[in-house]
Protein backbone atom coordinates (compact mmCIF):
# COMPACT_ATOMS: atom_id res chain seq x y z
CA UNK A 1 0.00 0.00 0.00
CA UNK A 2 1.23 3.46 -0.90
CA UNK A 3 2.65 5.57 1.97
CA UNK A 4 0.35 8.46 1.04
CA UNK A 5 -2.68 6.19 1.41
CA UNK A 6 -1.45 4.90 4.77
CA UNK A 7 -1.01 8.46 6.01
CA UNK A 8 -4.57 9.37 5.01
CA UNK A 9 -5.99 6.26 6.69
CA UNK A 10 -4.05 6.99 9.90
CA UNK A 11 -5.40 10.56 10.20
CA UNK A 12 -7.87 11.50 12.93
CA UNK A 13 -10.30 12.91 10.35
CA UNK A 14 -13.77 11.69 9.52
CA UNK A 15 -14.51 8.86 7.12
CA UNK A 16 -15.85 11.43 4.69
CA UNK A 17 -12.64 13.47 4.72
CA UNK A 18 -10.56 10.34 4.18
CA UNK A 19 -12.79 9.22 1.30
CA UNK A 20 -12.55 12.66 -0.34
CA UNK A 21 -8.75 12.57 -0.21
CA UNK A 22 -8.60 9.00 -1.54
CA UNK A 23 -10.96 9.85 -4.40
CA UNK A 24 -8.71 12.76 -5.36
CA UNK A 25 -5.77 10.33 -5.40
CA UNK A 26 -7.63 8.27 -8.00
CA UNK A 27 -8.58 5.17 -6.02
CA UNK A 28 -11.69 3.30 -7.18
CA UNK A 29 -14.93 3.21 -5.21
CA UNK A 30 -14.34 -0.45 -4.38
CA UNK A 31 -10.78 0.13 -3.15
CA UNK A 32 -11.90 2.99 -0.93
CA UNK A 33 -14.89 1.05 0.38
CA UNK A 34 -12.66 -1.86 1.34
CA UNK A 35 -10.15 0.43 3.07
CA UNK A 36 -12.47 2.84 4.89
CA UNK A 37 -16.05 1.54 5.17
CA UNK A 38 -15.71 -2.25 5.36
CA UNK A 39 -17.00 -2.59 1.82
CA UNK A 40 -19.88 -0.08 1.99
CA UNK A 41 -19.67 1.28 -1.55
CA UNK A 42 -22.90 3.25 -1.11
CA UNK A 43 -21.25 5.53 1.43
CA UNK A 44 -18.32 6.11 -0.92
CA UNK A 45 -20.72 6.77 -3.80
CA UNK A 46 -22.54 9.45 -1.78
CA UNK A 47 -19.26 11.24 -1.06
CA UNK A 48 -18.24 10.93 -4.72
CA UNK A 49 -21.60 12.30 -5.89
CA UNK A 50 -21.34 15.32 -3.60
CA UNK A 51 -17.80 16.03 -4.81
CA UNK A 52 -18.95 15.69 -8.42
CA UNK A 53 -21.86 18.06 -7.80
CA UNK A 54 -19.43 20.56 -6.22
CA UNK A 55 -17.24 20.36 -9.33
CA UNK A 56 -14.28 18.80 -7.52
CA UNK A 57 -14.40 15.65 -9.67
CA UNK A 58 -15.29 15.33 -13.34
CA UNK A 59 -17.45 12.28 -13.96
CA UNK A 60 -16.06 9.66 -16.32
CA UNK A 61 -19.14 9.89 -18.55
CA UNK A 62 -18.51 13.48 -19.61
Amino acid sequence: MNEQIRTILAEDGTKTSKIRKLLLLGLTHREIADLVTRGNRGFVWNVYKRMRDEGLIVSAGT
